[in-house]
């Protein structure tokens, strides 16, 4: 991994960390009740602005076109393009937030599947207009991030969602009198700081050139639009799994939206850490890459990521998957969360996991197809099947109950990944894809044969991981994960994975030199 993975990987490990113990604090005070859900709830339409602006993908939309200025020597035309966006989506977005704020109740309810509570969509749409104005700070540090990016600066954009969620925790215990209120308020402070205040001085110490510029028909603004157009239109992975949740949640009891919410940011930290810390840093290099005309290293450089990524991944979904009880309780069983409750987000958290597969992939894959402008392609791709598994939920929930949401959501990741891989090495060459697909079929067979040998864990070891102490099950969960862990990635180098072997090599190396025992 390189330094730029490197430190993204690290900030997106210490803002899920944060985000635990946000959802560690949640659980303590609400559990899975009523003011729980009502919270989780509140922020999808907030989602849903920032998902027709695109904000999640602007990094994605504006690092080629501002690239492409840097590499023929206009600048100046960059920092005016960069303006342009920053101001006129900014007015657009400004004037989404207005209506929104005022109809919150009536945008929930014609967004969730389900019939809820009234106190429940009352509390949650006092939520959600505490949350929105926060969206308008996430857009613009978006953007700032991305110019950030483009000079190669990792470190203060990768402090964003470190400040969001320490900004939220603080908020929460400072108010912890008023339910989950201060949570609510967190969120606009920690976008404030996090994605505003502190984005515009990395992107000061950048060279960063800014006027109120409002000029929707320049064709560099046309041409962002036009690649921003599919990504507002379309459904991706991430916000389709977060918009099921509150949709649908509501289906399976008073709990429900909260349990699957519980389980989703487990799983959402492996993305986090493995997906987007290789997709981020790896994206403008793929730009440039795509500017120079070199498909050939493109395609070198996508596959060797994929693989190795693939690798490390398939070790940690097995430690998760085996220690899933063991992590619930340790993280969230305490005050108003129950060992109910621990029991089911657990058992929703192992349906989960295969979906971190998916995520994982698209996170590099998505981005080299936007690397190369072609932005409709995985839309188009992945709104379809996310349209065509709506009916999946419905018919699979009498039949699995709240399971139902991330089998269907698994199954629905790994289809679009196939998808995008068969897609990809059709349309630009198979370079150093024949080996990564050989080192990920050898990671699926050692998952296949450690799941049996976390199933034997389980088994072993069910009454004392429901019976012991804190301090005796913190102990064998991080005893079991190092041995599960190594265990997968010496399986898959047995196997032949050559991947494998280098990380085992690079592991061991380290470690034998910090017991300098190595030089």
């Amino acid at each position: 991994m390189n330094k730029a993975a490197l430190i993204i990987a690290i900030s997106m490990l210490a803002s899920r960390v944060l985000g635990i113990l946000r959802e560690m604090l949640l659980a303590h005070n609400a559990g899975t009740g009523l003011e729980k859900n009502a919270l989780d709830l509140a922020f999808m339409i907030p989602d849903i602005l920032n998902h027709v602006v695109s904000t999640g993908f602007l990094s994605i939309i504006f690092i080629p076109i501002f690239t492409g200025y840097l590499v023929s020597s206009e600048e100046d035309k960059g920092w005016k393009f960069f303006s342009n966006v920053l101001t006129t989506i900014g007015v657009f977005l400004l004037l989404l937030i207005v209506p929104s704020f005022i109809w919150m109740k009536e945008l929930l309810e014609l967004f969730t599947a389900a019939d809820l509570d009234e106190t429940l969509l009352d509390r949650a749409t006092y939520f959600g207009r505490l949350i929105l104005p926060g969206q308008l700070f996430i857009f613009a540090g978006s953007i700032l991030v991305a110019v950030q990016h483009t000079r190669k600066q990792f470190l203060i954009p990768s402090l964003t969602g470190v400040i969001y969620n320490a900004a939220i925790i603080i908020g929460g215990v400072l108010l912890s009198s008023r339910g989950l209120e201060g949570f609510a308020l967190g969120v606009p402070v920690g976008a404030f700081i996090g994605f505003f205040a502190l984005q515009i001085l990395g992107a000061h110490r950048g060279g960063v050139h800014y006027k109120p510029i409002i000029s929707p028909f320049a064709p560099d603004f046309l041409r962002y639009l036009k690649m921003m157009l599919p990504m507002s239109l379309g459904v991706g992975s991430m916000f389709a799994l977060e918009f099921v949740i509150r949709s649908f949640g509501g289906a399976f009891g008073s709990n429900g939206i909260s349990a699957l919410n519980y389980a989703y940011r487990v799983m959402y930290t492996l993305v986090a850490v493995f997906g987007f810390s290789v997709g981020v840093a790896s994206y403008p290099d793929m730009a440039r890459l795509v500017k120079e005309g070199n498909l050939s290293l493109l395609n070198q450089k996508i596959w060797k990521s994929l693989s190795r990524m693939f690798c490390v991944l398939t070790a940690a979904v097995i430690t998760v998957w085996a220690l899933s009880f063991p992590a619930v309780r340790i993280l969230f069983e305490r005050g108003a969360f129950s060992r109910e409750t621990s029991e089911l987000v657990s058992n929703i958290l192992r349906w989960y996991l295969p979906v971190s597969f998916g995520l994982c992939l698209q996170a590099v894959l998505v981005r080299s197809f936007y690397a190369a402008e072609r932005m409709w392609t995985p839309t188009i791709l992945n709104t379809g099947i996310f349209a065509l598994s709506i009916p999946a939920y419905i018919f699979t929930a009498p039949l699995l109950d709240i399971y139902s949401v991330p089998v269907v959501g698994a199954s629905c990741a790994i289809i679009q990944v196939i998808s995008m891989i068969l897609l990809w090495a059709k349309r630009n060459g198979k370079e150093g894809m024949n080996e990564a697909i050989k080192n990920m079929l050898l990671a699926i067979i050692s998952f296949g044969a450690m799941i049996a040998v976390a199933l034997g864990l389980d088994f072993v070891f069910h009454s004392f991981m429901r019976e012991c102490n804190f301090v005796l099950l913190l102990l064998f969960s991080v005893i079991s994960g190092i041995i599960l862990f190594s265990l997968t990635l010496a399986l898959q180098s047995i196997l032949g994975s050559k991947d494998a072997k280098d990380i085992l090599y690079e592991l061991s190396g380290k470690i034998l030199r910090k017991l300098h025992l190595k030089k």
